[in-house]
């Protein structure tokens, strides 16, 4: 049987390079080896890989940019042990993926379902997404405590994480919502910030433009940032103001980040209202700037002109127009995010948290539309990965963990609407966490694949 050799598949990749300055290796980083380890020769015979779930004849898309190409993966454990060409045991159950997309698992890194998850959702809304992390506690309202979150927390379908959230900050240092923080307050929120970076939080989130977060100033994010910097993460920024004061809000962004010497990840990039609509490319720009004189610097952005609070009381205003939101897709500088949110019981108010990664699919991605099919599922996977710092996610590749989506790229929809913002998606077929599988054709297993996701400091 032949192999895929690594040198035929070099041959085959294409680029991305949308900017100059920018290459691939900024945005992702060194990219991981995709590698065949399966079908080596040994005494005349081909060797066979031990796998517990073998996908065959699909289209993988590995999560780094790089053009798709046939065959399988090989599963075992909670790993991947095989990709391409290679020949398995007996006694591993074979998938057929044929006609079917297989990617990473999407990692959205902006969400507000931490309340869910502690709750014990099913999340098949998630799923049906091929979402297989959730990055919680955004815009400054985390939970009180990391570490008891972790140990509360019922077994899960997917991987959760958390971010220390500012507004929790300020409620445990006694801050009195319409004052600045005092210096003894801020020793406090400083300990308590890095107590929860220490049990494993990604960064701190802020919500800027929230009272009473707002009466944080530039030199209180400075300094709790310089906490973020020694303890390891990032700086997650709802900005002060989205819409007619959101140049110098980003301004203040870059330069607390710069200043904190902190990586900064923007939050649901936007120019927000109508008359503020075309100044996408001026806060591109600034990104841009920031990261030519060596801020780390990202952004997310959800598929969707209006945000959860144009669907309150029946509102029918748009946050953004199109032509913003589809120019901050498709810059390298930016990843999809959904910022959407669930009750406890699992309702919405924003369709995004029922149809958000269907919906770039479907709407903005192949056939000559905002993104290729490499490009998007980059966007959902190599590139939140790489800002989350994860070692072992994010990428199909060997022993990397098997966090997988597999699903039919041209059934792939969103059916949740700004009226009906709870209808599950459809066409994802199959999602693997960890290993186990927790989508089988459509359809929730109830296996619980998933649980705390820590930081890994480097």
């Amino acid at each position: 049987m032949k192999l895929l050799k690594r040198r035929e598949f070099l041959l085959g990749l294409g680029s991305l390079g949308l900017l100059g300055f920018l290459n691939w290796d900024y945005v992702y980083g060194a990219l991981t080896e995709v590698t065949s380890p399966g079908g080596a020769k040994k005494d005349g015979a081909e060797e066979l890989i031990p796998c517990d779930f073998v996908l065959e004849n699909g289209l993988i898309v590995d999560g780094s940019g790089r053009t798709g190409y046939p065959g399988r993966v090989g599963i075992k454990g909670d790993r991947i042990v095989a990709l391409g060409d290679f020949n398995y045991g007996e006694g591993a159950q074979v998938i057929s993926a044929q006609g079917l997309v297989i990617t990473p698992g999407f990692i959205d890194l902006h969400t507000h379902t931490e309340s869910y998850w502690l709750a014990g959702g099913a999340g098949e809304m998630v799923l049906k997404q091929g979402v297989t992390t959730q990055i919680g506690g955004n815009c400054g309202t985390s939970v009180p405590s990391i570490e008891n979150y972790f140990l509360s927390l019922p077994p899960t379908p997917i991987n959760v994480g958390l971010f220390v959230g500012y507004k929790n900050l300020r409620n445990q240092a006694g801050a009195v919502p319409e004052d600045l923080i005092d210096e003894a307050g801020l020793k406090i929120i400083e300990e308590n910030l890095a107590r929860g970076l220490m049990e494993g939080a990604f960064g701190l989130s802020v919500g800027l433009e929230y009272y009473p977060q707002a009466k944080g100033t530039k030199e209180e994010m400075i300094a709790l940032c310089r906490v973020v910097r020694e303890k390891g993460g990032f700086y997650s920024t709802h900005i002060r103001n989205e819409n007619d004061s959101v140049i110098p809000a980003l301004r203040e962004a870059i330069a607390i980040g710069l200043t904190a010497g902190v990586p900064v990840q923007y939050s649901h990039v936007k120019a927000s209202r109508q008359e503020n609509w075309g100044k996408m490319p001026q806060l591109l720009t600034l990104m841009e700037d920031a990261a030519s004189i060596g801020l780390d610097i990202t952004g997310d952005v959800y598929p969707y002109t209006f945000s959860s609070l144009d669907v309150d009381n029946n509102n029918i205003t748009e946050s953004m127009n199109e032509e913003d939101m589809l120019q901050a897709m498709q810059h390298p500088l930016i990843m999809i995010g959904s910022d959407s949110g669930l009750s406890k019981e699992g309702m919405a108010i924003h369709p995004r948290a029922y149809g958000n990664y269907p919906r770039v699919l479907s709407l903005y991605t192949g056939g000559g539309k905002a993104l290729s099919l490499e490009q998007a599922v980059h966007k959902m996977t190599g590139m939140p990965a790489k800002r989350l710092n994860f070692k072992d996610r994010g990428i199909i590749a060997v022993d990397m963990k098997a966090d997988l989506a597999v699903f039919n790229l041209a059934g792939i929809q969103e059916l949740a609407t700004r009226d009906n913002p709870n209808q599950l998606s459809m066409g994802m077929k199959y999602v693997f966490v960890n290993g186990r599988k927790v989508l089988e054709q459509g359809k929730v297993t109830g296996e619980k694949g998933g649980g705390p996701l820590r930081y890994q400091h480097s």
